[in-house]
């Protein structure tokens, strides 16, 4: 067994919920591939749970959801910076072991970089983080990052998106490796020595299957708008409010980002309505949506269903039921 199946997309398209369905029918488990379901404790805003009933069972890495193991949860206390060197490292020991006990690895992706990372690997991953550098340069304002990263390297400044440079972590992630290849350190050009994920750029391409999740936008806001106010409804401010009181500060919180950022703000009383907070949510998750999908329009390989297509699922079945059975005997 040496197969992985993708299930990547937007936010709110219905990931989990299809990709549940697909491991009952194909002896499966999930590796989750999200930069934030990795902490314990957020679990509300990050959608750990399906949109369906499920019966749930918790452990430190995964977590069973009607019998079925969805990995890369819980992995790290949100308190702890997780990098997406760590998530490769160790979503690559998840990968192995699922094929070990003869299952098939199915990621649910929507972090479309850490998706990137595990499947084809990236060269700045072998540059670790300088936590002396990191703890100066965490004092510096927005404003000032910009300036520096644009003195040391120019080029990095400009290869750099409208996002990254108003977000001050990949500011100082993209100073931290401007420093490092100044310094000359070496690069890797893949993941060979980074645990066995190396063995996942190697995978023939008949071997793996990705299948994409997609909506009209207007379609996709409606979701996400619905699914703000029914995880209001499920108490997203209070898992916010407990992971306060538990000892995540809200400068951490606001640097977890989204949901996390705009609770943050309305736990120090910037927002001051509930009205408010879920207009401000939906505007932030509604331009997530928009990041996610110019990112998926650049994978390659993908097949797309329109989820506004009721029979979708069936034609996701028939399309992996016809690689997972018989793309080795069409090789033989």
């Amino acid at each position: 067994m040496s197969k992985i199946l993708v299930i990547l997309g937007s936010t709110s398209t219905g990931k989990t919920d299809l990709a549940l369905n697909l491991a009952k029918r194909f002896n499966g488990e999930l590796v989750a591939c999200d930069s934030r379901q990795v902490y314990r404790g957020l679990d509300i805003a990050t959608g750990k749970l399906p949109g369906k009933e499920v019966t749930v069972k918790k452990e430190k890495w995964f977590w069973e959801l009607d019998g079925i193991k969805i990995w890369m949860y819980d992995v790290v206390d949100p308190k702890k910076q997780y990098t997406v060197y760590d998530y490769v490292k160790d979503a690559g020991r998840v990968i192995d072991n699922v094929w070990e006990r003869g299952k098939l690895p199915i990621i649910v992706g929507g972090t479309g970089f850490y998706l990137k990372a595990v499947l084809e690997g990236l060269p700045n991953l072998a540059i670790p983080v300088d936590k002396d550098l990191r703890k100066k340069l965490e004092k510096f304002s927005k404003e000032q990052l910009q300036k520096k990263l644009q003195q040391i390297s120019p080029d990095k400044w400009e290869s750099l998106n409208t996002s990254d440079r108003q977000n001050p972590r990949r500011l100082i992630r993209a100073i931290e490796l401007s420093i490092s290849s100044l310094r000359g350190a070496k690069r890797r050009s893949n993941l060979h020595r980074i645990g066995k994920i190396a063995t996942l750029p190697l995978v023939a391409r008949d071997d793996m299957l990705k299948i994409g999740l997609t909506a009209p936008r207007e379609i996709l806001y409606q979701r996400i708008d619905e699914r703000v106010v029914r995880r209001i409804d499920q108490g997203m401010i209070d898992e916010a409010r407990r992971l306060q009181k538990d000892g995540l500060s809200l400068k951490r919180m606001k640097q977890l980002g989204l949901e996390y950022g705009v609770l943050a703000d309305y736990l120090k009383g910037k927002i001051t309505s509930a009205q408010e907070l879920i207009k401000l949510l939906e505007g932030k998750i509604h331009g997530y949506a928009r990041r996610q999908l110019t990112w998926f329009k650049k994978e390659k390989d993908v097949s797309w269903f329109n989820i506004i297509d009721k029979h979708f699922p069936n034609g996701v079945e028939k399309i992996v039921s016809k690689w997972y059975y018989y793309s080795d005997a069409a090789k033989s």
